[in-house]
């Protein structure tokens, strides 16, 4: 029979119970022996969850089918105070059993002991009294185990009240040859009522400890619970999860059964969320058996997550001795780590406990954390972390925190946490001046991910500002963001309005803001036209601060836009950028405005080194507006250099930072993303691939009257052109250009649509006007100096002319392009001389263009069409009319290892020698103390520059330049 008051929880424990094989034989081994007449006590401990109370339901079932009587008791602290409270739960049912022992040698010490009669009087009586109730019912005892094997069960008996204590001791100092087996177990860590008679029955019996789950228990928990073999993945995964904690294995699987989930490698990579709230209830309801300051510390801890005593203490309102009390507690019962000081044993532990806490405690605990760090002068962003979550109004004190932090994370590269402290700081009682300066910075924190809120924040802000600097930079921001959005009227209307405000202040300004409101806001109507860049003093944008680069970007972009005065142009650049990436990463506008100058100017090896800069920064402070500009100047420079291929895969990039930032369609950098990817694909010769890339904005549909939307129209005309609808490409390279023109762009730098719309004309045999364009961009092209819009000019000059005239043309053109970058536009001029070399009969030179030409081709990746017979001059005119196809892939020469591995930047070099030395992704993020990410990114830049495709390629590919480095 089985004497227990209460029902088993798991009535099939035989069936479900795992991984606590060699626990199960040692109490079999008892059970055995102690019906021999060989008594046996049996202590089991181990941590809150880890299964013990399973293990009791399993040893009851085991003693009940060896013929044992059972006994069940559990203690509890409601019932520490109530002598032989734990005695009481033993025999109190044995009704029969007990009016016997009355007639018989039964006293009433014993009866009372057991029937639960003694109360107040107990704690009156002399000691004597409850000696002769620890005799009497020991007696009792003894007598049942005379008639059938007695199997003792107490759960948590370090919570049992003393004399129930003093009776088990009596019992198992005297039990010598009875049959009596004595389960017991106890949760370490919990302070008993008496520890000395702990440590007693410690000495009468043998102890096992309970461990956490192994692999080999998962795989046949799991199968039990869904009745399939689960994948190794999985239980990997499983492990990781739960940290093996029987109880939380259980919960995890007992939702997967609700939701019939197979235990496979998919379910690997996405099991089932745990349900903090139902597994932190029953954490916790299990901690308020023992205490409920175990409940209060535990909640504190896996909310406020305290570094140190002094905070638990605290937010608890308890004394240092108090606390420090109860971490111990939790620390013997497995919840907190021994090594490490108020941390849980395992996450899921701290995920499940805070889950349980209400949300409205969970904001007092943490207002209390904050006031207490306000009050010990603690970091700033220690504060604001707490003030962060709660809403209760703190005070001036919490703005200041929540201020800073924000300050830091926005610097740091992480506008969007920025963002979180201060529209709190926004929630506290707040003055004018206060309100508007969060507004401000609230603003300038949401440009980089949310350019919308971030115009509402910047105008609240900015009205009514005093200080005529901080007006003036905030303006700047307020136009640059209007101008991301398409909103030219806006930003001109800020600035005009900016340029009243502040004008009379700061006279100097009113020249710089004139000058960028021509560079941002499109316009037929300029009426800052008569701005000339070239008044401004040298020694004013050369000054090296924030003001001396913001002068020098506008300089510089309107010098290129224009196209005049390119020494200006590049020094102007250059000053730009003296700050370095990292000072110019926060200011997309002019980031993009002085490298597309430089473009301009035949400086593409120099904007590679800056994009390469840039992105690294860009990837480790996750600014995707930032990646998705970089890799899309960072395509226009392999453009310009020919590198077609890496053009299309930085484009790419470029779109999926797009994607990544949740941008509008028609965004500037998403069509300018656009617009990168479809002119590589057009020198590539993948027709297709343009056109789908263009798909997203109609097909030829009008496209609206923005600088970015302009672009586009340039390369949608050119990809027209290959479709072979020359009318409509002509069209489209018509209308850019007359927009650059009214806007005061005359630069073919910006787009050489007057050599498209030339070409177009020679193909609808319409010669005169495409000469007259002809001739008008190489005048525009020598007035701005670049060698490959020279380049680029003479040869459509050499085509529109044709025949002998076009010699003189073309020569210059082969000679400007020989020192460029520009390999592709080198090998068309050449490509165009061997033609009409052929015609006048110089064979052999023709034949050395073309052979020059093919080897530029190849290493642009394309393959030049020179024809069979490069003397002949049909053949000559078939190659150069046509526009370069893409290359076999087995016929394309990339330079050679060398070549590429001197292209690497130091960061690459570093990452590429740990590669070579055997280290992971990993490893070499902690060696280097970066983002296993941005480890990531530098391999793909690197893979792209050696020309391979995985790892095991790159010692071949680098040849022993990295270790000679």
């Amino acid at each position: 029979m089985v004497a227990d008051s209460q029902h088993h929880r798991n009535t099939g424990s035989r069936t479900t119970l795992v991984g606590r094989g060699p626990e199960l034989k040692r109490i079999v081994d008892a059970l055995e022996s102690t019906k021999h007449a060989t008594p046996a006590t049996i202590l089991v401990e181990g941590a809150t969850g880890i299964g013990k109370t399973a293990l009791l339901d399993a040893a009851c079932d085991l003693a009940q089918a060896r013929g044992f009587v059972v006994c069940r008791a559990k203690a509890s602290p409601m019932e520490r105070e109530l002598p032989f409270a734990v005695v009481q739960q033993l025999f109190e049912h044995l009704r029969e059993e007990l009016s016997q022992g009355q007639d018989g040698e039964g006293t009433p010490h014993g009866h009372g002991a057991i029937a639960g009669h003694f109360t107040a009087e107990v704690r009156d009586m002399d000691d004597v009294h409850v000696l002769r109730a620890i005799r009497d019912v020991y007696r009792f005892t003894v007598r049942l185990a005379q008639r059938a094997p007695l199997c003792l069960v107490v759960d948590d008996v370090q919570w049992a009240d003393v004399p129930s204590l003093r009776w088990l001791n009596y019992l198992l100092h005297r039990v010598a040859k009875l049959p009596v087996v004595t389960l017991l177990t106890r949760t370490p860590g919990i302070r008993p009522a008496d520890p000395l008679l702990i440590a007693e029955l410690e000495l009468y019996s043998q102890s096992t400890r309970l461990t956490v789950f192994t692999a080999q228990d998962v795989v046949q928990l799991t199968e039990q619970v869904l009745g399939r073999t689960p994948d190794g993945s999985f239980v990997e995964a499983v492990l990781q999860a739960t940290g093996g904690c029987p109880m939380v294995t259980s919960h995890v699987l007992g939702q997967m059964r609700e939701r019939s989930t197979p235990p496979d490698e998919e379910a690997a990579g996405a099991l089932p969320g745990l349900d903090p709230e139902e597994l932190g209830r029953s954490m916790l309801a299990r901690l308020n058996r023992q205490s409920r300051q175990l409940v209060e510390v535990a909640k504190a801890i896996a909310v406020v997550e305290p570094d140190d005593l002094d905070l638990l203490t605290a937010v608890m309102g308890v004394s240092n001795g108090a606390a420090a009390d109860l971490v111990r507690q939790l620390e013997g019962m497995g919840l907190l780590a021994p090594d490490d000081e108020l941390a849980f044993s395992h996450p899921v532990i701290k995920t499940a406990i805070g889950g349980a806490v209400p949300y409205q405690e969970r904001e007092e605990l943490h207002a209390k954390a904050a006031r207490h760090l306000h009050r010990t002068r603690a970091p700033a962003p220690v504060v604001a972390h707490h003030v962060l979550r709660t809403s209760s109004r703190l005070g001036a004190w919490a703005v200041a925190a929540l201020r800073t932090t924000a300050d830091t994370a926005t610097a740091a590269g992480d506008p969007r946490t920025g963002a979180k402290l201060l529209s709190r700081a926004l929630d506290e009682e707040l003055s004018t001046s206060q309100r508007k300066d969060l507004l401000v910075r609230l603003g300038l924190a949401e440009v980089y991910f949310d350019p919308r809120m971030a115009v509402v924040h910047l105008e609240e802000g900015m009205t009514g500002l005093d200080d005529p600097e901080e007006v003036l930079a905030v303006a700047c921001r307020l136009a640059q963001v209007l101008y991301f959005d398409g909103a030219y009227d806006s930003a001109s209307e800020v600035l005009r309005r900016t340029e009243a405000e502040i004008g009379s202040k700061i006279p100097a300004v009113v020249e710089m803001l004139r000058l960028l409101e021509r560079i941002t806001v499109p316009s037929r109507t300029q009426t800052t036209g008569q701005v000339d860049f070239r008044q401004f003093d040298e020694q004013e944008w050369r000054r090296g601060d924030e003001h001396g680069r913001r002068l020098a970007g506008l300089i510089a972009e309107d010098a290129s836009n224009r196209g005049i005065d390119l020494p200006l142009c590049r020094k102007t650049a250059l000053a730009a950028l003296s700050g370095g990436a990292p000072a110019i990463l926060h200011y997309p506008q002019r980031m993009v405005g002085v490298l597309n100058s430089l473009l301009r100017a035949d400086e593409a090896e120099l904007v590679m080194r800056y994009c390469d800069e840039i992105l690294l920064e860009a990837h480790r402070e996750g600014l995707s507006l930032i990646v998705l500009l970089g890799h899309t100047l960072r395509s226009r420079a392999h453009y310009h250099r020919g590198s077609f291929a890496e053009a299309v895969a930085d484009a790419e990039l470029a779109l999926s930072a797009a994607r990544t930032a949740a941008l509008p369609p028609d965004h500037f950098g998403q069509v300018y993303a656009v617009d990168a990817q479809v002119r590589a694909q057009l020198a590539l010769g993948d027709v297709k691939a343009a056109e789908n890339a263009l798909r997203p904005f109609g097909r030829f549909r009008a496209l609206p009257s923005t600088w970015h939307h302009t672009a586009l129209l340039h390369s949608r005309g050119a990809l027209r052109m290959e479709l072979g609808d020359t009318e409509g490409a002509l069209a489209d390279q018509l209308e850019c250009g007359e927009r650059f023109e009214a806007w005061g762009r005359p630069s073919p730098a910006l787009r050489p649509w007057r050599s498209y719309a030339a070409l177009a004309h020679l193909k609808l045999g319409q010669r005169d006007p495409a000469l007259d364009l002809a001739l008008r961009e190489v005048e525009l092209a020598r007035k701005w100096g670049a060698p490959s819009v020279i380049g680029r000019a003479l040869l459509t000059m050499g085509i529109v002319t044709g025949g002998a005239a076009a010699a003189p043309w073309l020569t210059e053109a082969e000679s400007v392009l020989r020192p460029s970058s520009a390999r592709m536009l080198h090998a068309q001029v050449l490509l165009e001389l061997a033609g009409t070399l052929g015609e006048k009969g110089q064979h052999n030179t023709a034949r050395n263009h073309l052979a020059e030409a093919k080897k530029l081709g190849e290493q642009c990746g394309v393959a030049v069409q020179t024809g069979e017979k490069p003397a002949d001059p049909v053949s000559a005119r078939t190659a150069r009319a046509r526009i370069p196809r893409p290359a076999e892939p087995t016929k394309v020469v990339p330079p050679g290892p060398r070549a590429n591995a001197l292209a690497l930047t130091p960061h690459e070099h570093r990452v590429a020698g740990l590669v070579l030395e055997g280290n992971s992704n990993d490893e070499i993020a902690r060696k280097l103390s970066v983002s296993r990410r941005t480890v990531e990114f530098h391999l793909t830049s690197i893979y792209r520059k050696l020309g391979v495709r995985r790892r095991t390629q790159l010692p071949s590919a680098l040849a022993g330049f990295v270790s000679r480095r």
